[in-house]
């Protein structure tokens, strides 16, 4: 199935960047929205008159629904809509204040949701769409000192499980995406420390968000991880999970399991 255009949130850089840089260079209409305004030109500059930028923080829920419309006047129509901003948390589940685990949520879960509310009127009357959701190897398995991330990408996964069931019947699919280890500037970026400091978890967070650099000692690309979502939207009937770089994720996972045993 061909998909001419698409809708993709935090396009500033990383797996979205890359993804969204692919698809106009392959002549695709891409709507990508990014938090500053610094990032609006850079992403137009790409292909002008095929890449429109949208200053947008998904966990606006007016503010969404907004720009989600003014993208469907633009284009007339879109095909895919991807979901791809997000944000993380290093510590514990009691280092972590609830506003700042909400926060997490709001982003990863609830943006994800109101971006696919205000996309589902279209995808049916259209009779067909697809929503692509970044998930993370946090979303299989729990990991000790992200605990909040993981919980939001838990919750990403059964949403996102439970609208594909919804929707099939209208010719809606939906595709998570599960990457392992990514080299991005999400952790530099993306990933705040919780701020409840707490000596008893010294060793387990007590070296702040740097601990996860093991995560990224063999680190995919951003433009293979784009690439792998690219193959398989391809098709009229993209898989419901699609796992990017297993076994380096099998290998963090590993060793934060022996880090967190360690601490114990």
């Amino acid at each position: 199935m061909t998909r001419n255009n698409w809708f993709i949130t935090g396009v500033s850089s990383g797996i979205g960047r890359a993804l969204a840089a692919t698809l106009l260079e392959r002549g695709a209409r891409v709507a990508g929205t990014v938090r500053r305004k610094t990032d609006l030109a850079a992403f137009e500059a790409l292909a002008p008159g095929k890449a429109r930028g949208y200053l947008l923080d998904v966990a606006d829920t007016a503010a969404t629904f907004g720009i989600v419309g003014a993208v469907l006047d633009e284009f007339g129509a879109v095909d895919a809509a991807v979901n791809n901003a997000g944000q993380s948390l290093w510590g514990a589940v009691e280092e972590t204040a609830i506003g700042e685990a909400r926060a997490v949520f709001d982003t990863n879960v609830f943006g994800t949701m109101v971006v696919m509310q205000a996309f589902l009127p279209h995808f049916r009357a259209r009779g067909q769409g697809l929503f692509i959701n970044l998930s993370s190897g946090c979303g299989l398995y729990p990991v000790a000192g992200c605990g909040v991330y993981s919980a939001s990408k838990f919750a990403l996964e059964a949403l996102s499980e439970a609208v594909a069931n919804e929707t099939a019947v209208f010719g809606v699919r939906v595709m998570l995406v599960e990457p392992g280890a990514v080299a991005t500037r999400f952790i530099s970026h993306n990933t705040a420390e919780a701020s409840l400091k707490n000596d008893a978890y010294a060793g387990l967070t007590g070296g702040g968000k740097a601990t996860m650099d093991p995560w990224y000692q063999d680190a995919s690309s951003a433009q293979s991880v784009a690439d792998a979502i690219l193959a398989a939207a391809a098709g009229d009937n993209p898989p419901l999970r699609l796992a990017v770089g297993a076994g380096m994720r099998e290998s963090a996972h590993a060793r934060f399991s022996a880090l967190a045993q360690s601490f114990a």
